[in-house]
């Protein structure tokens, strides 16, 4: 598949994929043979279609000597009688490229093909928040999770219940705590916050042409033009509420565990004036993936192209936040929602209200 719209439809794979793709590392350290058995056609041919397809759609295309790359994957692959058997040196490829890029078998072959290998986890998760709460009775938190598969619109109109709460209950600022954002789609994260962005086009793609956008309009998100298309990517089943404090400062607070579309909806802020970002760097997975099948029923998913802010800003790898703050204060309190707390303080709109 070609990038653009398919690269950020592959999105809502992220929190599955990101998983999957810390399974496969393992597989770094398969070690080439001196002297390769040599492969049935029918695996060489499969090898030198998926290198092709992997470079065709690879943003590091003029980076790698591919040539190399296929020749180690053939000889990483002596004794593969069909193509499933080069899945695991096709990945140790995919990954050797790009941490973000992967095999994903198909469905019916995926309990097999991780069978005994254990996820990498991450370090201690941070800690267990309210889904929505004022604090110091002026300060408006809402938490956003992940969303796996197609557009939920019950989760879309929590968050916006969420946010018309807090609304009427006065907050002069606002904290969006992405920490627990540990990806899938996109769409429906910013369907839920949209009222929070400030803007109508808040990102796009490297590899897309100039005039598309990722687009939030009344509680709609989609990927193009300004036109919406009728059935948009991200939706809830009512109006969105009219925010009185929608244009408020805004405290995001992001961590390790920030990934993938979660780092979206990060950088879908940057560029938003008051507003600032507290916690660690995030996990690193901003790209735009498009996902090219394989004739046997495989899929490359394949990073094609990075994000960019609102500005035109590129944000290949990592997003660091404006302020590094440790997640204990080694007391047992929240240091960065407290920082972003006394932060919003400061502004011109809460100040007054502490």
């Amino acid at each position: 598949m070609s990038s653009g719209l398919s690269g950020l439809r592959a999105v809502a794979w992220r929190s599955t994929c990101r998983a999957i793709a810390a399974l496969f590392f393992t597989v770094a350290c398969l070690s080439a043979q001196p002297t390769p058995r040599a492969l049935p056609d029918s695996v060489r041919g499969y090898v030198h279609d998926a290198m092709t397809a992997f470079r065709a759609h690879s943003v590091h295309q003029a980076e790698v000597d591919w040539r190399a790359l296929e020749d180690s994957v053939l000889a990483r692959s002596a004794g593969a009688r069909t193509p499933a058997d080069t899945w695991q040196v096709l990945t140790w490829a995919l990954r050797s490229v790009d941490r973000h890029s992967f095999l994903l078998p198909p469905p019916d072959r995926m309990p097999a093909f991780v069978a005994g290998m254990a996820p990498a986890r991450s370090t201690t998760p941070p800690p267990v928040r309210q889904e929505a709460s004022l604090l110091d009775e002026r300060i408006g938190l809402v938490v956003v999770h992940g969303h796996t598969g197609l557009n939920r619109p019950t989760y879309v109109d929590s968050l916006l219940a969420r946010l018309g709460t807090l609304d009427r209950a006065g907050a002069c600022g606002w904290v969006v705590d992405l920490r627990n954002d540990t990806g899938g789609n996109m769409w429906p994260m910013l369907a839920g916050i949209g009222p929070l962005l400030g803007a109508e086009v808040v990102g796009s793609l490297t590899n897309e042409r100039s005039g598309l956008g990722w687009h939030y309009r009344d509680g709609r998100s989609w990927n193009g033009d300004s036109t919406p298309p009728a059935a948009p990517l991200g939706w809830g089943s009512a109006p969105p509420p009219r925010l009185v404090h929608a244009d408020a400062p805004v405290a995001l607070l992001v961590g390790r565990e920030t990934a993938s579309s979660g780092e979206m909806v990060l950088l879908a802020f940057l560029g938003r004036p008051n507003v600032r970002s507290f916690g660690d760097s995030t996990a690193g997975y901003t790209s735009g993936n498009a996902n090219v099948p394989l004739r046997d029923g495989a899929t490359l998913i394949v990073t094609s192209s990075y994000p960019r802010d609102r500005l035109g800003r590129t944000y290949p790898l990592r997003i660091a936040p404006d302020e590094v703050v440790l997640a204990s204060d080694g007391a047992g309190g929240d240091a960065p929602l407290g920082r972003a707390v006394a932060w919003l303080h400061r502004q011109p709109a809460c100040a007054g209200h502490s």
